[in-house]
């Protein structure tokens, strides 16, 4: 399932699931995630246009642009097929 996103001055929360992709289509997209219990900082990532993230913990991402960029982000979110979906589509019998 895809969503469109675009990014202008706000920053947005998104609850993700592990296995959900970014692709950063114009601007420059910032991104990190609440790490609570974590010792340490968040990892923070910056997507140029063309480029995407596979999101591999779940939990809260925050995702807004880099205003130096100029530019509004625009983005899509991939997200992953629900696990029940699958279920029929393979057998082992």
């Amino acid at each position: 399932m895809h969503h469109e996103l675009q990014l202008d001055h706000a920053c947005q929360r998104l609850q993700l699931p592990a296995g959900a992709v970014l692709h950063c289509h114009a601007g420059r997209l910032w991104l990190t995630r609440e790490t609570p219990g974590q010792a340490g900082p968040s990892p923070d990532i910056v997507l140029m246009p063309g480029q995407r993230h596979r999101v591999d913990v779940a939990g809260a991402h925050f995702l807004t642009h880099l205003r130096s960029s100029g530019r509004a982000v625009r983005c899509s979110l991939e997200l992953p097929a629900p696990r029940a979906a699958l279920r029929g589509v393979f057998s082992w019998r």
